[in-house]
């Protein structure tokens, strides 16, 4: 028994030698290895420990609980639901920002128009050039207006005529502003570079006592007995009635076409005010002093274009043109005072 004993632990004895033989001789293999061999290994060894920390945490993610690491679908939706919101709020400020670019100020309804024509012109029997102005007073009805585009329909009420000298007068009867017929004229709004909204009439001719199918080019007919031409304001000859007076008393029967283009903005107030570019010509039909062949023509050539303005004011829906007429000294105070003999 005792052999069998000692035969025992020397076996054991023998195996854990063996043993530690070998982990010895791996342990020195090891420490002989090239570094950059050893380097490749253990970058191996880490790539491994981090595949195994992934795999080992996309294993504990789908062994989790749905809704403790992970967004439900719900959750999800209400996400994108969030997202499309802030897309949609912000279209709308985009939306709203150019409603407001593009929005006009309601001009709609019943006003009172001033303009002032400044220019110079030959003075008929002093021969002199001087200064000389026409103001019209109309009644306009905006009757309609889409975004920018207002449609109006357009009364003369009150025109006058002045020359700088009192040695005479020129001037147009009542019945000369009477005899023409209303006009229809469309309007423009816009925003200019500082935000002002600007108004604007494009060039626009009118015609008066002849018709001419192209005003821009067709010049006024010189023959009172052509077909073209008619007695506008009931005096019995063919054209519109002219006077001076003073020095001179004489009398003519014209033809007239006037092109004007309007460019201004719109105050504070709501009024609108501007610089009127404008053009005439005239054609004597008959005359009863030679002085007056010519008529007299007031032309902008050499006068300040600041000075030939127009101006729109609201007022009563109620009010006709022989209101607007009466009330013009009270509508236009500082033209009036310019003006003074012309607002009578």
């Amino acid at each position: 028994m005792e052999v069998v004993r000692r035969f025992r632990n020397h076996y054991f004895l023998y195996c854990y030698l063996l043993f530690l033989c070998i982990i010895g001789s791996c342990n020195l293999k090891n420490s002989h290895q090239d570094p950059e061999e050893r380097e490749g290994v253990e970058d191996i060894d880490e790539d491994l420990g981090n595949d195994s920390d992934e795999i080992g945490a996309n294993t504990d993610s789908a062994e989790a609980e749905p809704g403790e690491n992970d967004a439900t679908d719900s959750e999800i939706d209400e996400k994108n639901d969030m997202n499309g919101d802030f897309s949609d709020f912000d279209t709308e400020i985009s939306d709203d920002d150019a409603q407001i670019d593009e929005s006009y100020p309601d001009m709609t309804g019943t006003w009172a128009n001033l303009t002032v024509f400044k220019g110079k012109a030959k003075v008929p029997y002093i021969g002199m050039t001087l200064p000389a102005w026409a103001i019209m007073v109309s009644k306009v009805d905006i009757y309609s207006q889409e975004e920018g585009v207002l449609n109006a329909h357009t009364e003369m009420c009150r025109l006058k005529t002045g020359v700088g000298t009192s040695l005479i007068s020129a001037e147009v009867p009542d019945s000369f502003a009477e005899s023409l017929g209303n006009v229809d004229k469309t309007f423009y709004l816009s925003y200019g570079e500082n935000g002002e909204v600007r108004f604007f009439q494009d060039k626009l001719w009118e015609v008066r006592s002849c018709t001419l199918d192209d005003p821009e080019n067709e010049p006024l007919p010189s023959d009172i007995n052509d077909p073209r031409v008619f007695d506008a304001d009931g005096t019995g000859i063919n054209g519109l009635k002219i006077m001076t007076k003073k020095a001179l008393n004489a009398e003519a029967e014209i033809l007239q076409k006037v092109s004007t283009i309007l460019n201004g903005v719109i105050d504070e107030n709501g009024e609108v005010h501007g610089i009127v570019t404008w053009y005439e010509a005239q054609s004597v039909m008959w005359y009863s002093n030679v002085a007056l062949q010519n008529g007299a023509p007031t032309s902008p050539a050499g006068a300040d274009p600041n000075e030939s303005v127009f101006i729109f004011k609201r007022i009563d829906p109620s009010w006709d043109c022989t209101v607007v007429k009466e009330n013009s000294a009270v509508l236009f105070p500082e033209q009036a005072e310019l003006y003074p003999n012309e607002f009578k």
